[in-house]
Formats: structure tokens, sequence, C-alpha cells
């Protein structure tokens, strides 16, 4: 069954991958200018009670210009393929969870 905490963790995960897409779109908006840092966007697994409470996105910046921290044009298109994988999986968790919900409602009226 699905529960409250399997929800808000699924909703993190959205925050958390819509956040990472945020941080890609800058980088490749960045890939030409000078100087520029790229960065990227890591989830970082939160805890309650010892049970698992979702996940929150942290930002993490890349090296300095001329020290690897340029913009990867192919790494940053294979981060977007990662991120929207995630960001389907949590949406159709979620989406599970809607339907389970709404047949549980309709089961006890």
């Amino acid at each position: 069954m699905i529960t409250p905490n399997a929800l808000s963790t699924a909703v993190s995960g959205l925050r958390a991958q819509s956040a990472r897409a945020y941080e890609i779109a800058n980088n490749i908006a960045n890939v030409r200018t000078p100087g520029f840092r790229s960065s990227d966007v890591r989830t970082v697994s939160l805890e309650a009670g010892g049970k698992g409470a979702g996940v929150s996105p942290k930002r993490v910046a890349g090296g300095k210009a001329g020290d690897g921290g340029e913009v990867d044009l192919a790494r940053q298109i294979t981060n977007l393929i990662e991120t929207e994988i995630a960001y389907k999986a949590n949406a159709k968790t979620l989406q599970a969870a809607s339907d389970i919900l709404g047949r549980i409602v309709n089961t006890t009226a």
C-alpha cells in the first residue's frame, strides 16, 4: 500500500529533479560564456526518525574555468536524460498513489 511517506518521497524527488533540470539548462545556456563554471544538483537523502523522508536537492559547483569546470555539452545532455527518467519514475509513483487512493475512496463511499 502507498503510505504518506512514499508520497512525500516522490514529491521531494520531483522537486529535486526539477532543480537539477534547471541547473542543466543554465549550464547549456552558458556553454560559450567565458569563465563560466558548470554546476550540478545532487539528491541528498533526508531522514526522519530513522525512516526515509525523501530527498533534497543540493547544488554542487564545478571547478574554476580551465581546470575542468567548463561545460561539457555531452555530459549535460546525459545528465538531462537521467533527470528525465528519474522525474518520470517519481511521477508514476504519484499517479499510482492517486489511483489507489481513488479506489479506496470509491470502495468506502
